[in-house]
């Protein structure tokens, strides 16, 4: 990260639909705004628009096969921060800023609905969530809200299903129709009380291919990851990241992110996760290869302890 202490907080990645190897990390600063870097880890973009905390983007928005929006939950400035990435050059730049309603914006996620228009999601750390539609012309339009008891954060929006998962820091996680003509009922999906996750619950994110549908989960009290079938709610297995002899091991993990489109290095997909102690330099994100995450899928007992891998 650019800025020094607690800065690195949530990653999203962008997927070129012609040529994967160009796919990009967009990763937020919360001292000072967005980082975009390629799939080596190296930085390619800064930009220094506020300080941002979490961020998340779709292609496709609208039908429009060559446009990508990215959005942010700005807390300095307080809004919503809009953006468009640049398909020929990989170049974000900000398109629009709306108004966030929520006292202080924490976690954000898009949807794509089957008509293919974005949604956005909001979350403040009072637990009030709010739905926007956004529009072509990059104006938001509330549309409901619902609230968690306590502090809620990381939530992710599954197209396909049209359901959405958040995250409640002291509980678990919790699923609803995206839908935003129904009602806003949290179903849980995963519980702290369960015995698999550990407060705080923070990122979330979804590995699709044709045969499994699984949500991941960091569990940031055990600087652990958890992974869940969607359709079973059946915990498959849990993970730490470490044991490398030149990277040290993820630790109190905020954001995290996930895509199952083979890239270069990471065949099977690629896992980012944000890493708060990062000993020597500033606090950076970790690129993990799917590859080793795969074995680990064994079963529903299978616990953070059994399943450490290399880097």
């Amino acid at each position: 990260m650019p800025s020094r202490g607690d800065a690195a907080d949530d990653p999203a990645i962008w997927i070129h639909p012609e040529a994967p190897a160009r796919s990009l990390l967009v990763a937020t600063d919360k001292r000072s705004g967005l980082v975009v870097y390629d799939l080596a880890g190296k930085q390619v973009q800064y930009l220094p628009v506020g300080n941002l905390n979490n961020v998340d983007l779709r292609t496709g928005a609208w039908g429009r096969d060559d446009l990508t929006v990215a959005v942010a939950s700005a807390r300095e400035p307080n809004e919503i921060t809009i953006l468009e990435l640049d398909h020929d050059t990989g170049r974000l730049r900000v398109v629009g800023r709306g108004e966030p309603v929520v006292d202080e914006p924490y976690g954000i996620c898009m949807y794509l609905d089957d008509r293919h228009r974005p949604w956005v999601v909001l979350n403040g750390k009072d637990g009030l969530f709010v739905q926007f539609e956004l529009r072509e012309d990059y104006s938001l339009a509330e549309a409901r809200r619902w609230r968690t008891d306590t502090q809620p954060e990381g939530c992710v929006g599954d197209d396909e299903s049209g359901t959405l998962y958040i995250g409640e820091e002291g509980y678990g996680v919790w699923r609803l129709d995206a839908d935003p003509r129904q009602p806003a009922q949290l179903v849980s999906f995963a519980a702290i009380d369960d015995g698999v996750l550990t407060a705080d619950v923070e990122g979330l994110a979804l590995y699709r291919t044709e045969g499994a549908h699984y949500l991941v989960v960091s569990s940031q009290g055990d600087n652990s990851y958890a992974v869940y079938d969607t359709e079973s709610a059946i915990h498959l297995g849990s993970f730490r990241v470490g044991d490398h002899p030149e990277i040290d091991q993820t630790s109190e993990t905020d954001g995290i992110a996930v895509t199952s489109t083979p890239l270069p290095g990471f065949p099977d997909g690629l896992l980012v996760v944000q890493d708060g102690v990062n000993p020597g330099g500033n606090q950076n994100f970790k690129l993990v290869s799917w590859t080793d995450v795969r074995p680990i899928l064994g079963g529903a007992d299978l616990g953070p302890s059994e399943g450490r891998f290399s880097n």
